[in-house]
Order: structure tokens, then C-alpha cells, then sequence
């Protein structure tokens, strides 16, 4: 497949496309300016993406209630199928938004599969692991069975297919059981995927049950010493200064989710710049859609930079190539896939934009350099066009 004439970074390009990798990109001989850019496929770094089965479910309750009354009800009735059918839904939403990567946490990992392999989306994969005693003889066979499955999984050959270990919380899954997953993710070099500092409450029962707080619970567990780097946090909106250190010394990924933080209301104050001066890989989620209501990755990179600009009260914090940068390489480094370039042996990850859409009027792109051209162009892209100018091809 041959796209001919279109930006690239702000440069006329022609990209010729064989196999799902990028075989020539060469410049444009085209006269007329192009209509279209290319830009490399977004990162979904916290998803389930089945919840679009439950997208509004308890509309307006907090984080635990909507849990116990409205979402874990609803998930014992779930089937395999049920599960299939939405991740499937999930799929399309996410590819017509410019996500080509998820980093997915549920149930019926092989339902998730089938429907990730159909659309041809990249996917990082794990089952959620929930306990309540780790001595339950039960939890612990079905636990040996689990992990003996995963063990097969990573001796299969598939390039677009990550395999993690996901324990929920720390208020779901008991500490012994967090550390014997933990082995088990640093034995098999495994990705260590976990909800981390959600909200005010958990931190604060943390406090009150173990004596510190969520981030210094994992690192007395052994948890950072054990899986490193491959630690990726969902929502790590409660953080003091001592746990960003501890994330940033051990090289871990976090994961920005926006839109279900303000939709739970489980706060704003996501400490982006902290947390990148210490180090840590900050990277961005929509959530499933239970509390973020879609998987529009384009629409939670404009909340997440209005939101560090306002609370910085510095329009200068995390620009629109920043907060891009967040949503692609950053992703991409954390789960091991490409980085994200638009280069001559690349996958193809990449989608197109519009340019005849009107949120892209009044722009002279002939008459600027290719870099302003792409700060342009970011700048359309999040604050305004969105995902609405999207090509489907």
C-alpha cells in the first residue's frame, strides 16, 4: 500500500507500506501541498477494554462503591463470550481514534486475544488477579494453574502480543500473593501492570493498616527490588515526594488516566512534572469505559494537558508535542513495542489526519519550516480537531 503525499513530521513524504512494516518513505514529488499527516499510533497504557459491555455503569458513584455495587456485579455474570464481543467493540473504538497499542487488564485473556488478532491491534495482555486470602487452598491451585498457562503463552512467536502480570490493588490482592506474583514476573522477565494510589481513601487505609503509604507498602513487600523497571502503575494520583523518588529510582512506569479520575472524582492533582524530574515514565490511559465512557486517547492527551496547565497555572507545561510524546514513545518504551517512529523498517503503526478538516483552517503550510508546520499541526490535533479528523482508510 502506497500513501503518496503526506506529512510526516512536518515533511512531505511519500510511505509505501508491505506486510504491516514501512518498506520506503521518500520525499514527496507531489507539486500540490499535502492533505494529510501522518501520525504514529497512540499507546492505551491502562484499559479493560471489555468494559465497553458496562460503558456509564454507576454513573456518579465513588471509586468503592462503584466497584462493589455497580461493576464487580455485574462482571460475575460475565461469559467468555460476553467478554470477546466487547473487547471486540473496544478494538474498533480504539483503531477509528488512532490507538494501535492497548495495555489491557481483565478477564478471558484468550477472549481479549481473539479479538485483539482479528482487528490487528497491538496488545499488551494480563488476566486481573483478586484475592482475599492468600492461604485459601483454592486461590492457590487456581493461581498454580494460571501462571503454568502464562508459562506456555511465553514460548508462543507473537510479535504483536505482550504477556503481564497484573494483580489488581493493594486492597484487593494480599501482600504475600503481590510478592509471589512479583517472583514470578522477574523469573520470566515479565511486565508488572497494577492499580496504585487511585484515590485519597486508599492511601489513607493503607496509612492505617500498614503504617505507610501505597508506594512505600510495595517497596517494604519487595515488590520494586523484584520487578524494576517492568512496574507500571495505573492512576498513581496520590503520591508524596518520598514515593515519586522510590518509582523514579527504580525506573517505573506510571499511567495517567484523566478522564476516570475526574469522572469518579477521584482528583486532578496528577504530579506530571514531579514525577518526570524523578525519573519516572509517564505514560497515559483512558481507563475502561465504565468510568472514562470511551477510549478516546486524543480527548484524554487535551484533558491531561489543560489539567497540568491549570494546575501549574503555566500554559507552557505539557505542550501538544509533549503530551503526544506521553501518549506514543513513552507507551511504547514501557511494553517493549517499537518506538514509535515513522521510519524505513517501523511497523506501520501510524494513522491519518485531515487536513481539509475545518479545525485545521487558516494554516499556510507551504510557507512555514517543517517544524513549525508540526507545532502546528500538534497543536490543531489536541486542542481541536481531536479524533474527529481521523481518516478511516
Amino acid at each position: 500500500m502506497k500513501y503518496i503525499n503526506v506529512y510526516v513530521s512536518g515533511h512531505a513524504m511519500d510511505i509505501e507500506v508491505d506486510g504491516g512494516i514501512i518498506t520506503s518513505l521518500t520525499p514527496s514529488k507531489a507539486s500540490d501541498a499535502p492533505t494529510r499527516w501522518a501520525v504514529p499510533g497512540l499507546v492505551n497504557m491502562h484499559a479493560h477494554s471489555a468494559m465497553t459491555l458496562l460503558r456509564s455503569a454507576g454513573s456518579g458513584l465513588p471509586l468503592m462503591r462503584w466497584l462493589q455495587e455497580a461493576i464487580f456485579p455485574r462482571e460475575a455474570q460475565l461469559t467468555d463470550e460476553d467478554i470477546y464481543r466487547g473487547a471486540l467493540e473496544a478494538c474498533h473504538e480504539m483503531l477509528a481514534t488512532g490507538t494501535h497499542t492497548v495495555n489491557d487488564m481483565y478477564f478471558s485473556i484468550d477472549s481479549t486475544l481473539r479479538a485483539a488478532s482479528e482487528t490487528g491491534m497491538q496488545i499488551a495482555l494480563s488476566h486481573s488477579m483478586i484475592d482475599r486470602n492468600f492461604d485459601d487452598p483454592e486461590l492457590w491451585q487456581w493461581t498454580q494453574r494460571f501462571l503454568k498457562d502464562y508459562e506456555r503463552r511465553l514460548t508462543m512467536q507473537e510479535p504483536h502480543v505482550r504477556h503481564v502480570i497484573s494483580p489488581h490493588a493493594i486492597y484487593t490482592v494480599s501482600g504475600p500473593h503481590l510478592q509471589y506474583l512479583a517472583d514470578f514476573a522477574k523469573e520470566h522477565n515479565m511486565l508488572f501492570h497494577m492499580h496504585i494510589s487511585e484515590t485519597q481513601a486508599e492511601r489513607e487505609n493503607c496509612i492505617k493498616t500498614h503504617g505507610v503509604p501505597p508506594v512505600v507498602y510495595l517497596e517494604k513487600l519487595g515488590i520494586f527490588d523484584k520487578v524494576g523497571s517492568h512496574f507500571i502503575g495505573a492512576h498513581a494520583l496520590w503520591l508524596d515526594e518520598t514515593e515519586i523518588g522510590i518509582l523514579g529510582g527504580h525506573g517505573c512506569t506510571v499511567v495517567h488516566c484523566p478522564n476516570s479520575n475526574l469522572k469518579l472524582g477521584s482528583g486532578s492533582l496528577f504530579k506530571y512534572c514531579e514525577m518526570r524530574a524523578a525519573g519516572v515514565n509517564v505514560t497515559l490511559g483512558t481507563d475502561g469505559c465504565a468510568s472514562s465512557d470511551n477510549l478516546d486517547m486524543l480527548e484524554a492527551m487535551k484533558i491531561m494537558s489543560l489539567l497540568q496547565k491549570g494546575n501549574h497555572q503555566d500554559p507552557t507545561v505539557l505542550g501538544a508535542r509533549e503530551v503526544l510524546d506521553v501518549a506514543t514513545r513513552c507507551g511504547a518504551r514501557a511494553l517493549g513495542f517499537d518506538d514509535r517512529d515513522i521510519a524505513v523498517g517501523a511497523p506501520a503503526t501510524f494513522f491519518l489526519v485531515n487536513l481539509n478538516n475545518h479545525h485545521f483552517n487558516h494554516i499556510d503550510w507551504p510557507t512555514l519550516t517543517a517544524e513549525e508546520r508540526d507545532e502546528q499541526f500538534c497543536n490543531r490535533l489536541v486542542y481541536s480537531a481531536g479524533s474527529r479528523a481521523i481518516v478511516n482508510e
